[in-house]
């Protein structure tokens, strides 16, 4: 699942508002995440964005919901809005309905979101799969500048993927286009957290790591288990793995590597992609050595790694909801 824009760090406290101060006509931008919600006023000029109002994340979506529009409607001047777009951390269909949010608990079952929110609010409002917004953002206004075809890639708990042709996000009717993380490196292999089995993210997410370091602490003591204790392993414990020269996690990160470079290949050689960009918590941790060890990588699919070039996201401010509100410009 695409859930992977907010990388490790600490959680949002509710009540944060500062006054808008765009002089022009600006669109909503609302970062719905597992552990917070984050509106912002957004120029759809600029990408600039001003206004902030933070709340907590509840459980289920009928509260999500009530608290998206209390969020909304808290921003300074919400009624003047050209109208709102919405990143989710779950699988979203073109006509603004959420069908899954595995990282919102309780939200298990489909909701008509964008109708929902739209009937609330008295505005039109767009809705898009929180990685997808990363994509636009990064493609407008960083790594991607310039660029008409790219691929965004970011490696968090999950893998999810965002794809940008001629300039525009392409999501498919489902909502599937750009669900990176669920295609299958090794048939048979590890179980995914969708309850598949061998897919990418299942090697290269923080949730698959975990789940194959704790398999083999059962067996042998593993330093990413001491490092975490009883919570998820963390970027950082990786980067610490890493440092120490752990064999264990040294392991886990060539075939992380490895898997992604698999993947990505294949993608720029289907779609003549001139450039991937990667990001999510555990490509800012370890950096451009991670990167490199991608682009180095002997299963690098397709016609190899000389045909497209990786570059580091940008890590732009808010990006899921400036990505979102330009999204929501481009449908409305």
């Amino acid at each position: 699942m695409n859930t992977q824009w907010v990388s490790d760090g600490p959680e949002t406290t509710p009540g944060d508002i500062e006054e808008p101060g765009l002089d022009g006509p600006f669109v909503i931008g609302v970062d719905l995440g597992g552990t917070k919600i984050l509106a912002r006023a957004i120029d759809p000029a600029t990408g600039a964005a001003s206004g902030r109002i933070k709340r907590m994340t509840p459980a289920g979506p009928s509260v999500v919901l009530d608290s998206l529009v209390e969020a909304i409607q808290d921003l300074p001047g919400w009624e003047q809005a050209e109208g709102v777009g919405l990143g989710v951390p779950g699988f979203v269909t073109k006509d603004g309905v959420v069908t899954s949010c595995p990282n919102i608990k309780g939200w298990d079952e489909p909701v008509a979101v964008s109708a929902e929110l739209g009937s609330r609010l008295g505005m039109n409002v767009v809705v898009a799969n929180d990685v997808d917004c990363g994509a636009v953002a990064e493609q407008r206004f960083g790594a991607g500048r310039g660029v008409d075809d790219l691929l965004a890639v970011f490696v968090g708990t999950g893998v999810g993927g965002g794809l940008v042709l001629d300039g525009q996000l392409v999501i498919g009717d489902r909502g599937l286009v750009g669900e990176i993380g669920h295609v299958t490196v090794e048939p048979g292999g590890r179980p995914c957290g969708c309850g598949g089995r061998g897919h990418l993210e299942a090697y290269a997410g923080r949730a698959g790591i975990n789940r194959e370091v704790r398999r083999r602490h059962e067996k042998s003591p593993q330093l990413l288990v001491d490092l975490a204790g009883e919570g998820s392993i963390k970027s950082r414990h990786i980067a610490r793995g890493i440092a120490d020269e752990d064999d264990t996690t040294i392991e886990m990160m060539a075939e992380a590597a490895a898997a992604l470079a698999l993947v990505i290949g294949n993608a720029a050689t289907l779609l003549d992609l001139p450039r991937v960009i990667l990001g999510g918590g555990v490509v800012d941790k370890l950096g451009q050595p991670f990167i490199d060890q991608i682009a180095q990588s002997d299963r690098f699919g397709g016609f190899g790694a000389d045909l497209v070039d990786l570059v580091p996201a940008d890590r732009l401010d808010d990006a899921g909801a400036v990505g979102a509100a330009m999204i929501a410009v481009d449908r409305l």
